[in-house]
């Protein structure tokens, strides 16, 4: 039952998360209109067109009122958020479950709208510093992630001094909060893992400007269950 339980709570804030991925790209409220609508036709959608996975799969990604085609990213999210859930159930004890969630969360959240609209919402930033006391309570080491923070925080700020529009403060944000949490060494790991990756997308784009959000993401992300496994927190 508690599998389940995190596969059906996944998908719907996978459902949720769609919702604030759109609305953040498209500059809308989040909360107004209160209900949700097709993109193309702005007919508001009963609650069977919003049942996450489901709905998709019977309305063969299509809206019901206008048949347009859903976009494939709706499935993709409610899918990786569901499965991304019930893996962190299956694997890890219940304290770090909820931290993975909602990494888990801000991570699909920052690669959509990121790469979309080049911004990382505040809601992101905030969720990782509030988990990242969550971790401090469960783990300690109020010292080391002290020196973490500031050292990261002080090499970002003097690479934003020297280059101007190389790094944008929600990065800066974003990553300052990862260092607190991931602490020594796994927060220089994140940033040169971080880094290089953001390159490496450059580069296959051919484009000078790296939307750093979602490899910051990512890697702390993969980092922090990394340090789990290594150093069997929580046990």
């Amino acid at each position: 039952m508690w599998y389940f339980v995190n596969f059906i709570l996944g998908a719907i804030l996978g459902s949720f998360l769609n919702v604030i991925i759109y609305r953040s790209v498209e500059g809308l409220s989040i909360n107004n209109p209160p209900r949700s609508f097709c993109p193309n036709c702005k007919t508001t959608l009963k609650w069977y067109d919003n049942i996450p996975i489901l709905s998709y799969i019977i309305l063969r990604g299509r809206c019901r009122y206008c048949h347009q085609r859903i976009p494939i990213r709706y499935l993709l999210v409610e899918l990786v958020m569901a499965f991304g859930f019930l893996i962190h159930s299956l694997f890890f004890i219940w304290q770090v479950n909820l931290i993975l969630n909602a990494i888990l969360f801000v991570t699909i959240a920052v690669i959509f709208i990121d790469l979309k609209i080049m911004m990382i919402p505040d809601f992101a930033w905030i969720i990782i510093g509030v988990v990242s006391i969550v971790d401090l309570i469960l783990n300690g080491e109020l010292f080391l992630r002290l020196i973490s923070f500031v050292v990261v925080l002080s090499i970002l700020l003097i690479l934003k001094a020297i280059y101007k529009e190389g790094m944008g403060s929600g990065d800066i944000f974003l990553m300052s909060v990862f260092s607190f949490l991931l602490s020594l060494p796994f927060a220089f790991y994140m940033m040169i893992l971080s880094s290089v990756l953001g390159i490496f997308f450059a580069y296959l784009r051919k484009s000078k400007v790296i939307p750093f959000g979602p490899f910051i993401s990512l890697s702390g992300y993969f980092l922090y269950i990394l340090d789990i496994l290594i150093m069997v927190k929580y046990y």
